[in-house]
């Protein structure tokens, strides 16, 4: 049996792909949401940045009981990132938002507080198609 080669499929580059994290949030009871939006803004985007990812873009939902907030960020090496512990672009990005917020201790502290604000959250992997 011999299969034949498809020139067309055989030959052509494939576009790259964009991988996108689509995370849903609920606030828990009485969470500030301003001080969330103010940690975003000031720590976890410039940190994205510093680490040559693109910022998160928010979007407050409205009429959805199981979500206020979604947040869609690029994931600079797409799907790759799932094969490795320490993807270099995360270390890069955890490294930023370290320094940014003064250290170990003060991150340890500065998750807690995020997480202490979400009552739960549900993310979703997609990327695109050419």
């Amino acid at each position: 049996m011999s299969l034949a080669a498809l020139p067309s499929a055989a030959q052509e580059a494939e576009e790259p792909r964009t991988t996108y994290a689509v995370t849903m949030l609920k606030f828990a009871d009485g969470a500030d949401e301003e001080r969330w939006l103010e940690v975003m803004t000031n720590y976890v985007n410039p940190a994205r940045e510093a680490s040559g990812a693109a910022p998160q873009s928010i979007h407050w939902v409205m009429m959805n009981p199981d979500y206020d907030i979604i947040t869609v960020a690029d994931i600079p090496g797409g799907m790759a990132n799932f094969d490795s512990h320490a993807p270099a672009g995360r270390v890069a990005f955890m490294e930023a938002l370290t320094e940014m917020v003064g250290g170990e201790e003060q991150m340890e502290a500065l998750g807690d507080e995020m997480d202490a604000m979400i009552e739960s959250s549900t993310t979703l992997y997609t990327h695109t198609h050419p």
